[in-house]
């Protein structure tokens, strides 16, 4: 076995067991940290893989300083083999009140992230860290946030380091009222500037926000490559929310046209408008098809007559500003309900049509109260799926849950496929799971298997494979 490996495992579990009993604080100074630790054996090939992420943050009076640090050994027959360890972040600072200084890596997203928009998600394996400075000063009636910065993904994406440079202003006259703009220079070979402005009202009962962004870029002019072009595009985002008694509902509009930078669209991803988080662009980008902007709406109904009885109608629909026919549109109706004592229930159905693939998913749960601790549930999911130039296939899942809050919880599952695409052996599988909380750790241990699918969040989309084996993870906070 990997020396690195052993040193994974007996780095996580030294953290696990000894640094919580350290009780490094003072009277103005303390010491946090949290690491988050997994482990991965496949059945089939015999490998194994882990990784751990530590975070470690000290704060002395008016300043702060800490550092990310990961390790990762990698061993698998598709993605090759590899180990890595690094210090992914670092960072210092100061703050004081109303004002924070900040110097090292960080994430920054102005307002609902037309023109700026960085965050981590392992779940699509995304992480647009910035490394710079920043400021952010927050007063009653006036917010500030100044940054100049290098995104981290230069060096990977470009092979250089880029500089972005920005600032965001928001006026809070009344508490009622806000008025806002901000400004980005991504400064390249070919210059980029965004701008936006946006505004939000509240009423007794209703909610509006807009915000519309402009791009300004430069490109290549592929009759002379020693000159350049200049370019625009533009984007505009609104949400109108209402409530009164029983009823919520609240309506989204999108419109963007060459408003992504890189042309992918990685460091400004705007709201996708529908209830799955699929961006129409990163959507299309999964079949190879490339798509300048998408123009979308969504609208949302929820009645709750009772703590216990409601339901919820969604509707949304994007379609590309290109000449070529993608478009995405989702339908989705649910109802939850309590029919007799200490039980729940929720049943869904959620049709989402794509150009390139039709899903429609019919949800079930019921869960009773054993006692006001304990609970047992049962879901059920079936997704049919009908692809374009395939045949269509379903994929149905079973779980039975039992559960003590806030500590255990014990989950066996089924799922089968038809699908002729995979092999045998994926067909039908298997799984239990069991979670554990003790103090400031959250153990998570999985056996069997696990159908793989896409994965989005914040309008990015990933795939999963599939996964048969043994698979641990601990998350500890100290």
């Amino acid at each position: 076995m990997n020396k690195l490996f052993v040193v994974i495992v007996a780095v996580a579990l030294a953290t696990a067991i000894y640094i919580p009993n350290l009780r490094a604080q003072g009277d103005d100074w303390y010491v946090s940290a949290a690491n988050y630790a997994r482990y991965y054996h496949f059945k089939e090939t015999k490998l194994d893989s882990a990784a751990t992420r530590f975070q470690f943050d000290v704060y002395m009076g008016k300043f702060y300083t800490g550092a990310w640090y990961e390790v990762a050994h990698v061993m698998s027959e598709g993605f090759g083999n590899y180990t890595s360890n690094s210090l992914s972040q670092r960072y210092f600072g100061w703050e004081d009140n109303d004002l924070t200084i900040h110097a090292g890596n960080f994430y920054q997203v102005f307002d609902r992230g037309l023109i700026l928009n960085t965050f981590r998600d392992d779940e699509v394996g995304a992480d647009l860290v910035l490394d710079g400075i920043q400021l952010n000063w927050r007063k009653k009636y006036l917010d500030l946030d100044l940054l100049t910065a290098t995104p981290g993904i230069g060096d990977l994406l470009f092979g250089a380091k880029e500089m972005i440079r920005g600032g965001r202003l928001k006026f809070k006259p009344a508490s009622k009222f806000h008025l806002g703009g901000a400004y980005v220079s991504y400064i390249t070979d070919t210059r980029t500037n965004l701008n936006q402005v946006n505004a939000r009202i509240n009423l007794d009962y209703l909610d509006g926000y807009v915000e519309y962004a402009k791009r300004n870029y430069q490109v290549p002019d592929p009759d002379d490559f020693t000159r350049t072009l200049n370019k625009t595009g533009d984007g505009t985002y609104g949400l109108i929310t209402g409530y009164y008694s029983y009823f919520t509902g609240f309506f989204e509009y999108k419109n963007y046209k060459f408003l992504s930078y890189p042309e992918i669209g990685i460091l400004n991803t705007p709201p996708a408008v529908n209830r799955r988080d699929r961006l129409l662009q990163s959507e299309a980008a999964n079949y190879f098809m490339s798509i300048t902007g998408e123009r979308g709406y969504r609208g949302n109904l929820s009645i709750s007559w009772s703590d216990y009885w409601g339901f919820e109608t969604d509707y949304a629909k994007a379609y590309s500003r290109d000449s070529i026919n993608v478009y995405l549109y989702e339908y989705y109706f649910g109802i939850r309900g309590n029919y007799f004592e200490d039980n729940t229930f929720h049943t869904s159905l959620d049709l989402l049509e794509f150009s390139k693939r039709d899903e429609t998913k019919s949800e079930f749960e019921i869960e009773y109260y054993l006692t006001d601790f304990a609970t047992i549930s049962l879901s059920t999911h079936m997704t049919i799926f009908e692809p374009v130039d395939s045949s269509e296939y379903t994929e149905k899942y079973l779980d039975i849950t039992y559960a003590i809050a806030p500590n255990f919880c014990l989950s066996v599952g089924r799922s089968t496929s038809d699908n002729d695409f995979i092999r045998q052996p994926e067909r039908k599988m298997s799984y239990i799971q069991l979670k554990y909380t003790y103090g400031n750790h959250d153990l998570t241990i999985f056996y069997g298997g696990e159908r793989g699918g896409l994965v989005c969040s914040g309008g990015l989309c990933a795939y999963h494979p599939t996964f048969e084996g043994l698979k641990a993870t601990l998350f500890s906070r100290f």
